[in-house]
């Protein structure tokens, strides 16, 4: 062929090269182009340019199981509290520990392994929360599971004489060593990332911490590696999977773990934790701290003392870090009966340390005395 044509082939190729690239890029909004987040040091490059429904660190929430989800009656009932209060974010599992998952998911393994059970139609939930500009944040039971061990017992933390699934602290758990696991985890996280949650909340992030734990096997730590790696690993995994996404990562975690500089023989251990995880919820209910915690014969009567010694803790070892420290707010009586009074001490607690969020938990989600709590801050 003519050394000419050639040449005049290829300048019409690059020009129409050019015209064609021309064209793609016109049509996506340059807003988008050179969108990144600025939450993040690296600037992670992002497609996702929503407005922010709350200032990071401001989710002031209640927590809904499925079952409340599912009902009409009930969300329009919390919606109404969220439009009368300061609230402005839901907790809802999206799944639980007994391993369902809540919603009409469709990640393939736990469709296998029967771990769906829908109770609610997940988009038109987060359209409701969306039309009325509420927060929401998804909540993952993750390690523990009565479905998984079931089905795939490999998967499983097993008995060390008889490799069988071990009952521990309550249930059955998974091997939080399982990078196979971790892999349908952020499946899911990435399905519930893509319907436009604003936050995944990461619960039972840990090893069971009771039962005969030196019965349990963990098949995947071949290394004899620590508990905290594992749990650090998983959620560096989730970190980089998410990276291109507005969505924010959250991990709750007991309130003795802000207090106590070791990771208690379940893998959670703050100082790790922190660098991949945007907010830390500490479960510092004061009906949870033993007799003789502060000195007091009862801690639960003295929330305002526990919920500030537990923060004051936490602060001084994760205060150089980007995580922000929200605690779980106890709006329940376990060995007494909770009044507002109550829940305005937990609440001032936080406060004294410049913490504007708040999330409640009531396991049968009555929230009457924390709307007349709420309401009293009007006045």
């Amino acid at each position: 062929m003519n050394k000419k044509r050639v040449t005049k082939n290829l300048n019409v190729y690059k020009v129409l090269l050019i015209v064609l690239t021309f064209i793609i890029v016109s049509m996506i909004p340059m807003s988008e182009i050179f969108a990144f987040d600025p939450d993040y040091p690296d600037f992670i490059w992002t497609y996702d340019n929503r407005t922010r429904k709350i200032t990071a660190g401001g989710q002031k929430a209640v927590y809904l199981t499925g079952y409340s989800l599912s009902s009409e009656e009930k969300r329009m009932d919390i919606y109404r509290l969220i439009e009368e209060t300061e609230l402005n974010s839901i907790v809802f599992n999206a799944k639980e520990d007994s391993g369902d998952i809540l919603y009409n998911s469709s990640v393939d393994f736990f469709n296998k392994t029967g771990s769906v059970k829908p109770y609610y139609d997940i988009d038109q939930v987060l359209r409701e929360m969306d039309e009325r500009n509420i927060y929401s944040i998804a909540r993952i039971v993750l390690f523990k599971d009565g479905i998984v061990p079931d089905k795939r017992p490999d998967l499983a933390v097993q008995n060390k004489n008889t490799g069988e699934p071990i009952y521990l602290d309550g249930g059955y758990w998974i091997d939080i060593y399982s990078r196979e696991v971790w892999g349908y985890f952020i499946e899911l996280v990435m399905e519930l990332v893509k319907k436009g949650v604003d936050e995944i909340q990461f619960d039972y992030i840990r090893a069971p911490s009771k039962g005969n734990l030196s019965l349990a096997r963990y098949p995947s730590n071949n290394r004899n590696q620590e508990k905290t790696t594992a749990i650090t690993g998983f959620l560096k995994a989730v970190r980089q999977a998410t990276r291109n996404y507005h969505v924010k990562m959250s991990a709750d975690v007991y309130g003795f773990v802000l207090i106590t500089e070791n990771d208690q023989g379940i893998g959670q251990f703050i100082e790790d934790m922190a660098p991949y995880l945007d907010f830390l919820y500490p479960m510092s209910y004061p009906s949870h701290y033993s007799t003789g915690f502060l000195g007091f014969s009862q801690p639960e009567a003295h929330p305002y003392e526990v919920v500030k010694y537990t923060l004051d803790k936490g602060f001084a070892r994760i205060g150089n870090t980007d995580c922000q420290i929200i605690p779980w707010i106890q709006a329940f009586g376990l060995g007494m009966r909770y009044d507002e009074s109550h829940i305005l001490g937990q609440i001032s607690a936080s406060e004294e340390f410049n913490i504007e969020g708040f999330l409640f938990w009531n396991a049968a989600n009555k929230y009457s005395i924390v709307e007349n709590a709420l309401k009293s801050r009007m006045d």
